[in-house]
């Protein structure tokens, strides 16, 4: 087997039997030809980088030991060589194939049992590898089609690992949490975490990460499938600040393998949050190639030899060098305007791949990229005249846009219009001269990319979706509100359902990219200009039209939702914070992080089934999901129940009465967070590095239709365990303003005894010896620190006056100042002179 020789290399048992085995014995029954390898040709050479192997040496054996590990290390260099032949070759083969190219059908398959086959041979692998050599053998540029196919390169990196400074990791974070709640992972404190995401074949890659909380060490690799490379590694960096900006990178792989990101968060005391995305798409290839080859390719309606196979190809290549010469006229090209018109094409990457795998006479050693900066004239040429003959293309599904969907003003009949209608039918102009003959195309269109053209054409293929979203009004400025109200009210609606989720997100998407055609504009250019604006037209943006289009009966009953109803977003948010909500108060401005508060409730996830007891009932299962709101979380939706409370009919006035409620209650526990703040700030002992909790949900009321009954005596009911709530937080908030006033009145009382006072704010607890002896320690270093000279600072005058003055725990504000007040006077009474600003 193939895989044996792969293992050899690192040594095995097997050495110790050398000496016991005859191998001049086992090898003179062997045909030698078995171990020549296969002839290729230059055209072959030219394509695979690796140097071509040596023969294996079967006669001449002078010793076991060096014949075996020779033959092992031969073989296997034979081996890496089939590797990249068969990375590069697999997709030509495929598409001969597809083409029906005599006996390329059996030979794909037999390259397939290579990769996959783990029985498979040496020789057998050998044989299959000489039936490809000779299939290929009529093609003179092998290396011109194999860069059209994008497979010369094995595995390369575009971008090994950049951080965005332009990239915000809020909004970048945002968008995962809506569009890809499951690109997430946690590496818990003190720990590494290795995560693996499975990469197909022929792929372009592009990752990025960000973080929830701090940074960490990073290492992002690549592993490649039944192979024999060590892991590429991507990006590999410590104390990476994801948390600020965030990390992308991108590479391209001809094999499927695994995308390895590890977190280093060994050095770190806190759990690490990871997010991240990846965008996976097949490798470029290049339509204008094979819109051409197919142009040949369509008058063959059978099996076709690879050698008339490749005399087609030769008169594609010699079509494509008159194309890049401008050497043909309008009406020859004509059957490839349905591949401008079709396809979502680059125009420069497009004329750039065409130049780059353009045959050189002169050079046929592999594509330097000097050759494109030497050609960069050339190619801006041919953009030029194919970015005109791709607006040309276009223009009647332009002009079938603005009819459609009524976008200009028929005040009066522009003469720009006049003119795009009337272009000349005279196709005998040569590619080169279109500059000239249309060049209002370039002028009105100059602006607009490809992306944009794949949008109009989208947008009148699904022109049911613009007529809806129409109707709706959206686009006002009420109606903006009200899509972001009723997108807010739906995420919330359907965190929990897949389809709806899925739906939701491209209306999200849609409802951006269609806004062009929701306006009347006055004149052809505005809206020209209109649409040039819309910026990040992704390759797979469009298919969210699609989506819509395929589900207008959903979307459509969801805009028809009563607008009372538009905001129950922020009333389901409401319901569970009646029902559990608490109440979580961080100060940790000691330690020199954040001060915050969030808000925190739970969900029932129901999950039905039938479980086998005694009387087969069905049983009900119920998983609790946990949910945060944040400080910013929490202001929108103060925000949302004040829109609420606008909106809601007068019949739904009970509403009202949870609405005001609810706002009250924030009020006053963001009253209780700003007077904690205060109290931290100010230092105060009895508020350092707390965490407080408040419930905040209803007590002794049965919460579960709050929304839907309508019975006065429940209505009473609720109100009143709201006012309950809300009186028990303002006691609360009542108290800490009461003791953060006489915490206020007492330390400016006994500064005006002490003025060094001023200076100190530590509390000291001497819950035992070693405590004891810790707060001496450090009371010790911190009034050396002043550097206040004359001062009797030895430990033993230190450990008399901490047990004169230590202050007990639980002693009142009052009698803990007099004390520190007592402590520091006494300290500093001999010979210290100070000043009140010292």
């Amino acid at each position: 087997k193939c895989s044996l020789y792969r293992d050899l290399l690192t040594g095995s048992i097997i050495r110790c039997f050398l000496p016991l085995i005859d191998l001049q014995k086992i090898f003179s029954s062997v045909d030698p030809q078995q171990y020549r390898f296969p002839l290729i040709n230059a055209n072959i050479d030219v394509v695979v980088a690796l140097p071509k192997p040596k023969d294996i040496d079967i006669i001449n054996i002078e010793s076991n030991e060096k014949f075996f590990s020779r033959f092992i290390q031969q073989i296997n260099e034979w081996f890496d060589w089939f590797d990249q032949f068969i990375d590069i070759f697999q997709y030509i083969i495929d598409w001969l194939k597809n083409h029906n190219v005599n006996h390329s059908n059996q030979l794909l398959i037999d390259l397939l049992n290579i990769r996959y086959d783990s029985k498979m041979t040496f020789i057998e692998m050998k044989i299959i590898i000489e039936r490809i050599l000779k299939i290929l053998e009529p093609f003179k540029d092998l290396r011109r089609l194999c860069h059209l196919f994008n497979c010369l390169i094995s595995f390369q990196i575009l971008n090994s690992g950049t951080l965005n400074t332009q990239d915000n990791t809020i909004k970048y974070l945002t968008d995962l949490k809506r569009f890809q709640p499951n690109n997430t992972f946690t590496v818990e404190s003190e720990s590494t975490y290795e995560h693996i995401i499975s990469i197909t074949d022929h792929q372009q890659v592009q990752w990025s990460l960000a973080s929830e909380n701090h940074s960490c060490d990073i290492t992002v690799e690549y592993r490649v499938y039944r192979g024999n490379t060590k892991n590429e590694i991507l990006y590999k960096q410590e104390n990476v600040p994801i948390h600020k900006n965030v990390l992308y990178g991108q590479f391209e792989s001809q094999r499927n393998g695994q995308l390895i990101i590890t977190i280093d968060n060994k050095n770190n005391h806190l759990s690490q949050t990871i997010w991240y995305r990846i965008k996976s798409n097949n490798l470029s290839t290049c339509y204008l190639f094979h819109g051409i080859f197919n142009m040949y390719y369509d008058k063959y309606n059978q099996q076709i030899s690879e050698y008339d196979f490749s005399q087609l190809l030769d008169q594609v290549f010699d079509f494509i060098d008159k194309l890049l010469n401008g050497n043909l006229n309008l009406q020859t090209i004509a059957e490839l305007r349905t591949i401008f018109y079709d396809k979502n094409i680059n125009i420069r990457e497009e004329v750039k791949k065409l130049y780059i795998s353009r045959s050189n006479e002169q050079n046929n050693d592999r594509f330097n990229i000097s050759t494109i900066h030497s050609n960069e004239k050339e190619i801006e040429e041919v953009c030029e005249w194919l970015q005109i003959y791709q607006y040309y293309s276009h223009v009647n599904v332009i002009m079938e846009c603005i009819k459609k969907f009524d976008l200009l003003s028929l005040d009066n009949e522009e003469e720009i219009i006049n003119h795009l209608r009337r272009l000349s039918d005279d196709e005998n102009y040569l590619l080169r001269d279109i500059t000239q003959v249309y060049q209002i195309l370039q002028d009105c269109f100059q602006n607009i990319t490809y992306q944009h053209l794949q949008l109009v054409k989208t947008v009148v293929e699904y022109s049911n979706v613009i007529e809806m979203m129409k109707k709706s009004n959206l686009y006002s400025t009420y109606g903006r509100r009200r899509f972001q109200e009723l997108r807010d009210n739906l995420t919330t609606q359907f965190q929990l359902q897949e389809l709806n989720n899925m739906i939701l997100n491209s209306w999200i998407i849609t409802y951006t990219l269609i806004e062009p055609f929701m306006f009347k504009d006055k004149n052809f250019n505005d809206f020209i200009y209109r649409l040039s604006q819309l910026s990040n037209i992704e390759e797979n943006s469009l298919n969210h039209i699609k989506i819509i289009n395929d589900n207008i009966p959903i979307v459509t009953m969801w805009l028809s939702t009563e607008e009372t109803t538009v905001l129950d977003n922020a009333l389901i948010t409401m319901e569970h914070l009646y029902k559990n909500g608490n109440v979580n108060i961080y100060l940790q401005h000691l330690i020199k992080k954040s001060l915050y508060y969030e808000i925190s409730y739970s969900i029932d996830r129901i999950e039905t089934g039938i479980e086998k007891v005694n009387d087969e009932n069905n049983q009900i299962k119920t998983k609790k999901i946990q949910f945060l709101l944040s400080m910013s979380d929490i202001d929108d939706h103060k925000r949302q129940l004040t829109f609420c409370n606008v909106d809601v009919q007068q019949n739904l006035i009970y509403k009202k009465v949870l609405i005001n409620g609810q706002l009250k209650l924030l009020k006053t526990i963001e009253n209780i967070y700003h007077i904690y703040t205060k109290l931290e700030l100010v230092g105060h002992p009895d508020y350092q590095l707390r965490d407080e909790n408040y419930e905040i949900h209803l007590q002794h009321i049965d919460t579960s239709s709050m929304l839907t009954d309508l019975r006065s005596h429940q209505n009473a009911r609720l109100d009143n365990a709201i006012q309950i709530r809300i009186q028990n937080l303002q006691l609360i908030c009542n108290t800490l303003q009461t003791t953060y006033d006489m915490w206020i009145q007492n330390l400016e009382k006994y500064r005006q005894k002490c003025s060094l006072l001023k200076l100190f704010s530590n509390h000291f607890n001497n819950q035992n010896e070693e405590e004891q002896k810790l707060a001496i320690h450090y009371l010790e270093h911190y009034l050396r620190s002043l550097r206040i000279s004359q001062v009797n600072l030895t430990t033993n005058k230190l450990v008399e006056f901490y047990q004169k003055y230590h202050i007990e725990i639980g002693l009142n504000i009052d009698m803990s100042l007099k004390k520190l007040s007592e402590f520091l006077q006494d300290l500093f009474e001999q010979n210290v002179v100070y000043h009140e600003n010292q």
